[in-house]
């Protein structure tokens, strides 16, 4: 843990941090990751969250964008019951709301299992949320093991806190880099924001550049992240 947290304070790009964070969780076993930065006073599946996500299926992270994160019932109950909640933890909280029990039941029959989320307490409010699946039940996880993925989720999260409440003068972006960085936060490519907007993938790159020197960042977490925070865009 001592090597982890001294590698993690070393880095300044975001993506770089939540990539090696994930890398480490897959040691303990984890097979899918998906990390919400949640903006100020926005509640945690807020359309405005931002989401990182790698290895979910592409059918489970279509619905879950498409509807089911406006109703997902586990991120308000890891804040309130956790600051780690496990999927049988979570279900047996959601017998008293019909919604969840709705939301509970597609996740069954899409035969999800073995999850645990977690609470990320930031500085001013700025709250983040993983959950995981894992290839085995983390309800059966030695003692003190969920509480060392929690401890290194935190770790990470506070550090793109840093980075991203770091001095950042006054930002303009024209509404052409706007709509960039409003794609590129949608996890969409430079090819295919390129196609949407019917530019070149070059013209798009040179956009993503002055983006990057504008937030004073070099990555697409980064600045998404911090346009957010500066209400430059809306995802």
């Amino acid at each position: 843990m001592q090597s982890f947290s001294t590698h993690i304070v070393m880095m300044d790009d975001c993506e770089a941090i939540l990539t090696y964070v994930y890398a480490r969780c897959r040691e303990h076993g984890a097979l899918w990751f998906n990390y919400n930065f949640t903006p100020v006073f926005e509640s945690h599946t807020s359309k405005d969250t931002f989401i990182w996500a790698r290895d979910f299926p592409f059918e489970i992270q279509s619905l879950y964008m498409g509807h089911l994160r406006e109703v997902d019932p586990v991120p308000r109950l890891t804040f309130e019951l956790g600051p780690i909640l496990t999927w049988t933890e979570a279900c047996d909280a959601m017998k008293a709301d019909d919604a969840a029990m709705t939301f509970r039941q597609t996740l069954c029959d899409l035969e999800i299992d073995n999850w645990a989320s977690f609470a990320l307490f930031g500085p001013r409010n700025r709250d983040g949320y993983v959950t995981m699946r894992f290839q085995n039940d983390p309800d059966l996880f030695e003692k003190g093991r969920l509480e060392e993925i929690h401890s290194m989720l935190l770790m990470g999260h506070l550090q793109i806190c840093k980075i991203i409440d770091e001095g950042i003068p006054p930002v303009s972006l024209s509404d052409r880099e706007r709509e960039v960085l409003e794609w590129m936060g949608r996890g969409k490519s430079a090819g295919d924001i390129a196609t949407i907007l019917d530019i070149s993938v070059e013209t798009v790159r040179t956009y993503t550049k002055r983006i990057y020197e504008k937030l004073r960042t070099n990555d697409r977490v980064s600045a998404t992240v911090r346009a957010l925070k500066l209400g430059l865009v809306e995802l």
